[in-house]
């Protein structure tokens, strides 16, 4: 099984390195910045808030896939890991990499991007997955998982047999055939990205701060809002209950501290993928994230007006750069 990585950045790297580790057959396609980066770090480093740290490098780092690629050189599995707004311009090159019996896997974090590039790869296998957990990208080639959680993919043949591999390998992972949930449950998580990326704190120094909480947990509520509208059961990932999240976010911080504790088990140095693209002046997925509660609200006749807020402060915060 040949597996590559489409577009490799933070999560792509992470994947790649834990599949790598458990003995599959791994390219990265990437920015020349990352293959520079790798190789003359020897390899990616992988690291964690647990204190777990491994170095392994890729079968092959391709950053040119222009070229007509032979027979030989199609991929079984691609693990689409690029940004949302950047999913709907590679459907030419992930059909010139792939051949019909080839699953694409789309690892993004929001919603719209998968149902956009639908229908222009029709001839393929398409599946969806997750990352919910954090990953910073450091020096020297170092990607760090900052909070709990494993690789989430949907269930088909191929991604059942890097489930046995992962998991021989001491890297959880885990596969559903109904993925609905999962994304939408995810979606609930994502909408701290950007509160993070505004607060310009570690995520661990925000979830500390009651105000930082409460303005979570509005956002939060007015997803589980449209999800009632929408019919939509949401995929439980904390060991709160969804619909109880809003009001443990909002209890003072001497009950939240004592009750949440598995909420802050996470890295002190841990920040949002939002935080990073706003730093490194990069477009960021609010318009996919706290912008898709607002656009899947209106269909639904339900108003969120504390999400518009927030996309509107990030877009505010882009037209600087």
């Amino acid at each position: 099984m040949k597996i590559a990585i489409f577009g490799a950045g933070s999560t792509g790297c992470y994947l790649a390195g834990e599949m790598c580790l458990s003995g599959l057959d791994v390219s990265l396609i990437c920015r020349p910045a990352i293959k520079h980066k790798l190789v003359i770090n020897e390899g990616i480093t992988l690291t964690d808030y647990q204190g777990f740290q491994q170095t392994v490098m890729p079968s092959k780092i391709i950053t040119d896939i222009e070229r007509q690629p032979t027979i030989n050189s199609l991929f079984d599995v691609v693990f689409v890991t690029l940004k949302c707004h950047q999913v709907n311009r590679i459907a030419n090159q992930l059909m010139a990499i792939t051949h019909d019996k080839s699953s694409i896997i789309f690892m993004q974090n929001g919603l719209g991007s998968f149902d956009n590039i639908q229908d222009e790869l029709d001839h393929r296998t398409l599946l969806q997955g997750i990352t919910p957990f954090n990953v910073l990208q450091l020096a020297n080639g170092v990607f760090h998982k900052g909070t709990e959680g494993s690789f989430t993919f949907q269930t088909n043949h191929h991604t059942l047999a890097i489930q046995s591999a992962l998991t021989q390998h001491g890297f959880y992972c885990e596969t559903y055939e109904n993925i609905v949930p999962i994304i939408y449950g995810k979606l609930l998580l994502n909408l701290n990205n950007a509160l993070n990326a505004l607060a310009d704190v570690p995520i661990k120094q925000q979830l500390s701060d009651y105000q930082s909480r409460r303005q979570l947990a509005k956002a939060i509520k007015e997803w589980l809002m449209v999800c009632e509208a929408a019919d939509i059961q949401l995929h439980q990932y904390t060991k709160v209950k969804p619909q109880w999240l809003p009001t443990m976010l909002s209890l003072p911080n001497f009950l939240f501290n004592r009750l949440a504790q598995k909420m802050l088990d996470i890295d002190p140095k841990a920040r949002s993928s939002m935080w990073e693209d706003i730093q490194a002046k990069r477009k960021t997925e609010v318009e996919f994230i706290n912008g898709a509660v607002v656009k899947i609200g209106k269909r639904y006749g339900v108003r969120a007006p504390v999400n518009q807020a927030i996309v509107a402060q990030i877009e505010a915060l882009e037209q600087r750069y």
